[in-house]
């Protein structure tokens, strides 16, 4: 080769064999270099990439873990405010979160183990101990506005719906748990030979059973609905743990297994409903069910001791409510075809509801209404009011037909032992609805509202002629207030009464009826208090209630009481509106379609306390609305 001669002299050739082998060598060692560079940088972005990721991944699981901490917290200090401030607004989560199971899972020590953000959501795996039993479970989040929030699923999750048939019937199930479908079919196979005779089979099954990706029950006969064991309860190794086989059993078995309900109702002058003839009827119907009718000796039962037994009579409350001791009506009443939803008259239906769910069936409402002297109004030479009337119109009989009457006795011109009226006032104040119907534009009561009716009160109360002053009288006078003002030495011209006095008032007296006052564009607003039946917690099986509950919205209230049927269709057949006399009748089925339920959150105003404040001067009208008891939210809070 030209450039490469080994025939050269020795100084030439020392120089040319070592230059040469130099140059090549070097070559190697920068080839070399520049890989090993480019190895360590790609090994280094790699790492550091990792790093950032892992480190991403732990300031996102740090971000979970202060929900679930916070969330802990607020269920330990039963703060309700709090805990459903970092959930998703909706209306079926908020009800799922008061269910006793899912307060012991906040309760426990929860840690996140995983958490991903997919998307807009956030999947997290959870893990808690009880006792020696390690589970998992998943949860969702959201960033809304700025602010991580527990959400109840995510779509995107789940995948597709699968369906598959068996010889028991078929399992509906998402695409994520399909790696357990088969366990569970033989699961259930395994149930239903075991506790279910060839003749119950016979009668139960095809079954269909679901597993869902939400907490909402169902009443579709032979249909179960399931959480998945991703939201029950997941084992140490991520498979269904314990928790959901006992659960899933449970519900298997209560499809076919013989119930007992144990029913209580308050003593035998307040009942609702005849519920011994009741109980026996629906018995006949449904022989795998007993209802045990257990009659209280008090009208007014501690709220706690109710949830001893598995459904009642008695009125709810919203302490009793937030605690979590109710079962959620809602996709009971949404999916049984035998409910007939559209049977209910649509002002006594929205008395059930609360925070967007349903937590009773109703039964019936007490409508009370405005009861006048006629003699009063005789020796006064006024005219009497009509059916429809205005409040301007009401303060101007106060003024004028009291007055003379106050001559030989003492009276008043309005005296309303409870707050009825308060309530129809605030309905009414600034309202611009301009349906035939007042329930169909029915608006949420506010703290304005509230402050106006009570200015009004105030403005009234202790006026000579016009509405006494109840911080002035005696507090055991005032539990019977009524009694005490419509006595033969003294009496109110107009007063708040029920439909259950009035034949009473009728022997007393000579007798006008009129509905609360309105305004010249629309009838008063007559206040609904609305009765029902719900189901505890602690019911063994609550499908069974909600089948007694059902059958109870089709009795007959005590007709005594002349309480409005729940349904229209009771109501035609017992005649309730056409047997009612015809003085007390007109201006109940005037005020009815006007009419609309004091709801359970309103329930909170108008209190005793409220009144009481405002009258003596402790608290304005605008200040008493605020003047509540605190809400105890949970069972299993430490305090």
């Amino acid at each position: 080769m030209k450039d490469f001669d080994w025939q050269v002299n020795e100084e030439s050739d020392q120089t040319f064999l070592l230059d040469e082998p130099v140059s090549r060598h070097g070559r190697n060692r920068w080839f070399w270099l520049t890989t090993l560079l480019i190895l360590v940088l790609m090994v280094g972005g790699w790492g550091l990439t990792r790093y950032q990721v892992r480190r991403a991944q732990m300031a996102l699981q740090t971000r979970v873990q202060a929900v679930l901490d916070l969330e802990q917290s607020a269920l330990r200090r039963g703060d309700g405010d709090l805990f459903f401030s970092i959930q998703v607004d909706d209306p079926a989560w908020f009800a799922a979160q008061l269910h006793p199971e899912a307060q012991v899972r906040v309760n426990a020590n929860r840690r996140v183990t995983h958490a991903q953000e997919v998307g807009q959501a956030i999947w997290a795996n959870i893990t808690w101990q009880e006792g020696d039993a390690v589970y998992q479970q998943v949860l969702f989040l959201q960033t809304i506005d700025g602010r991580l929030l527990h959400s109840p699923t995510a779509p995107d999750y789940w995948g597709r719906n699968f369906r598959m048939d068996t010889s028991w019937g078929r399992l509906d199930y998402s695409e994520v748990d399909g790696v357990w479908a088969d366990e569970m079919t033989t699961f259930i196979r395994q149930v239903i030979a075991e506790t279910c005779s060839p003749a119950c089979q016979a009668s139960h099954l095809p079954l269909t059973v679901v597993l869902t990706s939400d907490y909402v029950d169902t009443a579709v006969p032979n249909r179960i609905h399931m959480p998945s064991p991703r939201l029950l309860a997941l084992d140490g190794d991520g498979r269904p743990a314990d928790i959901f086989w006992q659960e899933l059993r449970r519900r298997l078995q209560s499809v076919w297994t013989p119930a007992t309900i144990r029913f209580a109702v308050p003593p035998d002058l307040n009942q609702l409903t005849d519920y011994e003839s009741a109980a026996r009827d629906f018995m006949a119907a449904n022989p795998h069910i007993t209802v045990e009718i257990i009659t209280l000796d008090t009208p007014n039962p501690d709220p706690a001791a109710l949830l001893a037994y598995d459904g009642a009579a008695f009125p709810l409350t919203e302490a009793l409510l937030a605690s979590g001791g109710i079962v959620d009506l809602t996709g009971y009443a949404r999916s049984d075809p035998d409910f007939d939803q559209g049977d209910f008259y649509e002002q006594i239906w929205q008395g059930a509801w609360w925070h967007g769910r349903m937590w009773f069936v109703p039964h019936a409402a007490t409508m009370s209404l405005l009861y006048y002297d006629k003699a009063a109004y005789r020796e006064a030479e006024y005219p009497e009011p009509s059916l429809r009337w205005t409040w301007e119109e009401l303060h101007q009989d106060m003024l004028i037909v009291s007055n003379p009457y106050s001559e030989k006795r003492p009276s008043w011109g309005f005296l309303d032992p409870g707050n009825d009226t308060l309530f129809s006032y605030a309905y009414h104040w600034d309202n611009n609805c301009t349906e035939a119907a007042t329930v169909a534009c029915s608006r949420p009561l506010n703290e304005q509202a509230v402050s106006a009716a009570l200015t009004w009160y105030q403005q009234m109360a202790g006026q000579p002629g016009l509405m006494p002053d109840r911080s002035e009288i005696p507090e055991r006078e005032r539990q019977n207030l009524l009694l005490n003002w419509q006595s033969a030495r003294r009496r109110a011209v107009i007063w708040v009464d029920t439909p259950l006095n009035y034949e009473y008032r009728l022997l007393l007296a000579p007798l006008g009826v009129v509905s609360f006052p309105g305004s010249n564009r629309f009838d008063g607003i007559t206040p609904l208090r609305v009765q029902g039946h719900f189901i505890s917690q602690q019911a063994d099986n609550a499908r069974a209630v909600w089948e007694w509950l059902k059958f109870l919205s089709f009795q007959t209230p005590t007709p005594t009481f002349r309480q409005v049927p729940a349904r229209p269709s009771v109501a035609e057949s017992s005649q309730f509106w056409q047997i009612l006399p015809r003085e007390l009748g007109n201006p109940m089925r005037i005020a009815f379609p006007f009419a609309r339920p004091v709801t359970l959150a309103e329930q909170r105003y108008f209190t005793e306390e409220q009144i009481m404040a405002v009258l003596t001067g402790a608290a304005t009208p605008a200040e008493a609305p605020f003047i509540v008891p605190e809400l105890r939210w949970f069972f299993h809070n430490t305090n």
